[in-house]
């Protein structure tokens, strides 16, 4: 697998540039605190399809009088599943930019608000989804990210909600629904992890896979570099809890 150290954001950009230029199809990026941690989507770090299942169903049945203004309709898997993971809950979605820059601000940005925290190498993955599609036999929806959602998809995320769907064990690049703020200033996209292995550990992961590693001792000097040109939470999570907590830890 592709792998390079970042110590600035300048070079980030030139290998970023260097990368999509390679790169005939859209390239996505993710941001994490650690370079160690493996690409697992959130309800398999630590549960499984039962814990899963329990977890989807208790939200939908308690969530309308807490979500008034609009709640899915009772099979909009695509739709409970966003939201879910807009709130915290632990999905099969891990989350994607298509911003380098958004994707280093989740990297690095606890060294700007939480100045004490004991550095460590951070990383900005780099996803060639079109590949991963490909690879995945997704290739009947064509050399595309379809939305999640897009029929083709319903395989991959009804198993998220019922004991009585198939399991592909797939895991799939797909476009975020642009419903809310958030996901559009974060540029959102997903892969949907029918499987529970990592990501960066699946056959042929090389092929649409690379990291970019920012060394221990350059996490807090990219932090303030991003902090200078904008990349700020009171923007990246444009509410006013998020921009309340900017003001009071800046």
């Amino acid at each position: 697998m592709e792998r390079y150290r970042v110590g600035s954001l300048g070079e980030l950009v030139e290998q970023v540039v260097r990368l999509v230029d390679a790169e005939p199809n859209v390239v996505w990026f993710r941001g994490q605190k650690s370079s160690s941690w493996n690409l697992t989507a959130g309800i398999w770090r630590s549960h499984d399809a039962a814990d899963e299942r329990n977890f989807t169903n208790r939200f939908r049945a308690r969530s309308a009088t807490r979500h008034a203004t609009f709640v899915p309709g009772y099979r909009d898997w695509a739709y409970w599943l966003s939201l879910m993971q807009h709130y915290g809950l632990p999905t099969r979605l891990l989350d994607w930019t298509r911003s380098p820059l958004i994707a280093a601000y989740f990297a690095v940005a606890d060294y700007v608000y939480s100045p004490d925290a004991a550095a460590a190498d951070a990383s900005v993955w780099v996803l060639r989804p079109h590949t991963l599609n490909r690879i995945e036999d997704f290739a009947r929806i064509g050399d595309v990210t379809p939305p999640i959602d897009a029929k083709s998809c319903e395989e991959l995320l009804e198993p998220a909600f019922t004991i009585q769907a198939d399991e592909p064990t797939k895991v799939v690049a797909v476009m975020a629904a642009e419903r809310d703020l958030r996901i559009f200033v974060q540029q959102g996209c997903f892969t949907v992890h029918s499987d529970q292995a990592p990501l960066n550990r699946r056959h042929r992961a090389d092929e649409y896979l690379a990291q970019l590693v920012v060394p221990a001792q350059a996490v807090r000097s990219l932090a303030r570099e991003l902090d200078i040109c904008g990349f700020r939470k009171g923007d990246i999570f444009p509410d006013l809890e998020h921009l309340a907590d900017e003001l009071v830890r800046r």
